[in-house]
């Protein structure tokens, strides 16, 4: 068996196990990216339901119930996760110069949002609780790893993808 003639057939395993994912789960992912902070956010309020102390202001008792700890570091290795994937989308060579363009743009209103919210939440007589701190975290990291990362790779991406054109 002639490696040569095996060579497109090892780069599209290499480029696949690269890319790590399918091409529907890189444009799922490319979709609704942006609807994980909510989704944290969600999943933050919830778990005030089990640990009642996780919707307590973040600033209303110290030292810090122990009960707020578990939820909060459950919701910082979701985050971490998420974070790494929407890297990990980003730096992909199937990832065009228009994807990373609305990707970054929609994490900056993400992030605008969030930004607004935690303003509103200070002011608030609640003041901000556990569950909202993780989310907002995570929306303010994302606009700046992924402008980095977009940035940097830009020059890098084509403005179509290699499979679109064949």
């Amino acid at each position: 068996m002639d490696p040569i003639e095996n060579k497109a057939e090892v780069i599209r395993k290499v480029d696949k196990s690269i890319t790590g994912r399918p091409r529907f789960v890189r444009w799922l992912l490319g979709l609704v990216y942006w609807l994980f902070p909510l989704v944290l956010l969600g999943i933050g309020y919830l778990v005030g339901d089990f640990f009642p102390a996780f919707r307590a202001s973040v600033f209303s008792k110290w030292p810090i119930d122990e009960s707020v700890w578990l939820p909060l570091v459950v919701l910082i290795i979701l985050a971490i996760t998420w974070l790494l994937f929407d890297l990990f989308w980003v730096f992909s060579r199937e990832t065009t110069s228009r994807n990373l363009q609305t990707n970054s743009a929609v994490t900056n209103i993400m992030a605008i949002i969030f930004s607004v919210a935690f303003g509103y939440l200070i002011n608030s007589e609640g003041g901000v609780r556990w569950w909202f701190i993780v989310p907002f975290a995570a929306a303010v990291v994302d606009v700046f790893t992924t402008a980095w990362a977009a940035i940097n790779n830009a020059t890098q991406k084509p403005f179509m993808t290699e499979r679109g054109r064949e």
